[in-house]
């Protein structure tokens, strides 16, 4: 900002009674926050992401975050549910799900690249044990969920989970090469 003869004007800082309570918390716990959101995340820059987005949220809803009784619960379980949030929206980044493929029907050579590409996934499904491809199936195809599955095949969550991701990273080169054409 500048005045009339173009020198910047100071703006004073807000006075700490003027804050609200919730950005006071984030403020003088950010290092504790930080480290919460980048065990989560396993990224500091993203983990400061989140921080950065909860004090936005915090300015941007000053009278609701007066009426908090425990702002210091509130703050880790915000930055806790944001981070989480920033996963689930990143997790194709981690795990490498790819987004769907574009269908283009005026195409011929797309469709019979297509149609390749879907062939050699079959071929690799079919090779692997029956198991493994059942569980593929269900949990990427019908939605199921991975305890569920664990439980219907007397297997641990976390065996049911390596065996899908153990398939899915076989599977991924072959729909690299689909979305490179």
């Amino acid at each position: 900002m500048t005045n009339g003869s173009n020198r910047p004007v100071r703006k004073e800082p807000v006075p700490q009674h003027r804050i609200c309570p919730l950005l006071q918390e984030l403020i003088s716990q950010r290092q504790i926050l930080l480290c919460q959101a980048i065990r989560i995340l396993g990224a500091a820059d993203r983990a400061e992401d989140v921080l950065q987005e909860a004090a936005l949220r915090c300015l941007s809803r000053e009278t609701a975050a007066a009426e908090i009784e425990r702002p210091a619960q509130f703050a880790r379980r915000m930055v806790r549910n944001l981070a989480i949030d920033r996963l689930r929206r990143d997790r194709h980044l981690i795990t490498g799900d790819l987004p769907d493929l574009p269908v283009t029907s005026d195409n011929p050579e797309a469709s019979v690249s297509g149609r390749q590409t879907l062939k050699n996934i079959d071929t690799l499904l079919q090779s692997c044990p029956d198991r493994d491809r059942e569980m593929f199936y269900q949990h990427r195809v019908m939605g199921e969920a991975q305890n569920h599955l664990a439980e219907r095949f007397g297997l641990s969550a976390a065996r049911v989970h390596a065996i899908i991701g153990r398939v899915h990273t076989q599977l991924a080169p072959l729909c690299l090469e689909a979305l490179a054409r």
